[in-house]
């Protein structure tokens, strides 16, 4: 049961901000269903978000708390015009005292662009491990069991080996005539275009929508290795073990134009900055890393000439450096 202090310390707190009567108020509140639970149980925290009309919000939670894991996530559920509230699951696998970090939100004002934060209150929890009575034998919670093998199973373990048997007959006798085939006639699938490779990945990458789930370090993750691998599959440059320095270096060597060297450092390092460092860009920064990538593909890919054009047979032109 969530404590009764906890609900008065939210009433409290909006008591003390009742002056400021103009302005945009907004509490956030984190409870537990308890204060003591086991090492790896599933921690439920309930969070209530106290806001005028009309507010939206965003999660700015990481996959980890300080000690605690994050396992599972619930969505924004409006309680009514000025209640907002949300779940999380954690679980922490070592034992002993901790506080559960605040809970950060980004929260938007009704005809206001600009994004501002609000925290849960620190949650103190105990962790215990499972007492082990040592003066008593190890043994087996329940004797081994013995499954008895009916007709039906024997019978669908022989269908099984007989249809592996025909699928191998039958690609035994296809690679024999394959095998007998002239090497003229075996026709190679050409691979695919490097740009094609990373608008695709691209793609997919732009419909998770992990950044407005507030995955701010998969976001960045993913984009920064399908730019990586991009560089890799057009210009055979190990861009997937680079360094930042590296690949900026490497970009200058192919003189490369000097503001997609220059928005490709930017890039690169402030995705190292979130998966290194824990920082959280704002929402324009994820618009501006997704665009830049967007961008440095489109003005780099090659493309092969239109057909009726004046380029020799069998050359590709490509854009950018």
């Amino acid at each position: 049961m969530r404590s009764v202090g906890g609900i008065l310390g939210m009433l409290l707190m909006l008591w003390c901000a009742a002056p400021q009567a103009g302005a945009q108020v907004v509490v956030a509140r984190a409870t537990t269903d308890s204060t003591n639970f086991l090492v790896g149980d599933a921690i439920r925290v309930h969070v209530l978000l106290l806001h005028p009309k009309g507010m939206t919000f965003q999660p700015l939670v990481a996959d980890t708390l300080g000690t605690f894991f994050v396992i599972e996530r619930q969505p924004f559920r409006p309680q009514n015009d000025t209640q907002t509230a949300t779940e999380y699951v954690v679980a922490k696998y070592d034992s002993g005292e901790a506080f559960l970090p605040p809970l950060v939100f980004l929260y938007s004002v009704p005809g206001d662009t600009v994004s501002r934060r609000v925290e849960t209150n620190p949650v103190r929890l105990t962790v215990h491990t499972v007492p082990v009575d040592t003066s008593k034998e190890i043994r087996d919670l329940k004797p081994p069991l013995s499954i008895p093998i009916s007709l039906a199973e024997v019978l669908l373990i022989l269908g099984i080996v007989f249809l592996v048997a025909l699928l191998a007959y039958v690609g035994y006798r296809f690679w024999k005539k394959r095998k007998s085939r002239v090497a003229g006639e075996v026709s190679v699938v050409p691979p695919r275009a490097a740009h094609v490779i990373a608008l695709d990945e691209l793609g997919r990458l732009k419909e998770k929508r992990l950044w407005q789930q507030g995955l701010i370090k998969q976001f960045y993750s993913e984009a920064t290795e399908i730019f990586r691998r991009y560089i890799e599959n057009r210009y055979r440059q190990e861009a997937l073990e680079q360094t930042t320095d590296e690949i900026v270096s490497g970009l200058l060597r192919l003189k490369m134009p000097g503001d997609l060297v220059g928005r490709a450092e930017e890039t690169l390092r402030r995705a190292d900055l979130v998966k290194f460092a824990k920082q959280v860009p704002g929402i324009p920064e994820h618009e501006q890393t997704l665009k830049f990538v967007y961008d440095f593909v489109d003005r780099t890919k090659i493309v092969e000439p239109a057909s009726g054009s004046n380029a020799p047979a069998g050359v590709k032109t490509h854009v950018g450096a």
